[in-house]
């Protein structure tokens, strides 16, 4: 069976320290990454925005050696509403990807079981042209002195697995209408787990992030920041469904992993996916 080639398109932002680790997760499954940088480097909240370029540059030749990476700037800050400028930012890297199937990744994002869901599982799928794919976030909530705090289902033994995003599209025939959720009538959950590193900052980047995403209209009413700077690792066990913005389901409990453990404990989690 031929192996049908894939696309993926991501961001150069305010995160962009973020990028490389994220592309390297995944570089070696994929045929083209095209990476999307505004040119006045103004975010999708209208705020300039800096990085390291020099480095960014530097970092990602060293890490493409295949030749895949192209960067494409453009003006992606046109609304006042940063999720349209989100969504446009990502229809317009698609429309320029050279091949059909387009994956859509953030820099702050690292496929947890890259080689199982590229290599098994894609494919199986490969010759459906009319579904979304859908993975599951390993939620990073907080780094505290002896490990990361994550998001954890009921019990608080496992990662929690009811926080799914749509993140497939066609070139041609689909459409991003918000953020990555195309317009396909048909979506799937693929066994893809992505660790998603989101709010889990110090509070100078976290404050960045909330101030320039797409959906900083609506954090910036959200008593989630407030309450996720007192939560420490003597505290955390007594946060419970407190996930505060009414998008998405309930945040149960949250689990302490030592540093040590986060890798393997999130590979661990991932066979559980489809169990």
């Amino acid at each position: 069976m031929a192996t049908r080639k894939k696309s993926v398109i991501s961001l150069i932002s305010y995160d962009a320290n973020l990028l490389v680790d994220s592309i390297s997760s995944y570089y070696r499954y994929v045929d083209e990454i095209i990476l999307g940088l505004d040119q006045d480097r103004i975010s999708w909240s209208g705020n300039s925005f800096y990085f390291d370029e020099d480095k960014l540059w530097k970092s990602l030749k060293n890490i493409d050696v295949d030749n895949k990476i192209t960067i494409i700037e453009d003006n992606f800050h046109r609304s006042r509403v940063p999720i349209e400028n989100d969504t446009h930012e990502r229809n317009f890297l698609k429309s320029n990807c050279s091949h059909d199937w387009v994956f859509s990744f953030d820099a702050d994002e690292i496929l947890v079981n890259a080689k199982e869901f590229f290599i098994d599982f894609c494919p199986i799928v490969q010759d459906y042209e009319d579904i979304e794919l859908m993975f599951t976030w390993f939620l990073m909530y907080k780094k505290v002195e002896n490990g990361y705090l994550v998001i954890a289902d009921e019990t608080g033994n496992h990662i929690f697995s009811k926080d799914v995003q749509g993140f497939t599209a066609h070139r041609d025939l689909s459409t991003f209408t918000y953020c990555r959720w195309t317009n396909s009538d048909k979506k799937i959950l693929s066994p893809l787990a992505i660790k998603h590193f989101s709010f889990c900052r110090d509070d100078a980047e976290l404050n960045t992030k909330i101030n320039n995403f797409g959906h900083s209209i609506e954090s910036k009413r959200d008593p989630f920041y407030e309450t996720r700077k007192l939560v420490n690792s003597q505290n955390y066990t007594q946060l419970k469904n407190f996930k505060t913005s009414g998008m998405g389901p309930q945040w149960p409990r949250l689990q302490l992993i030592p540093f040590e453990q986060v890798d393997s404990f999130m590979k661990q989690e991932a066979k559980r996916l489809y169990v």
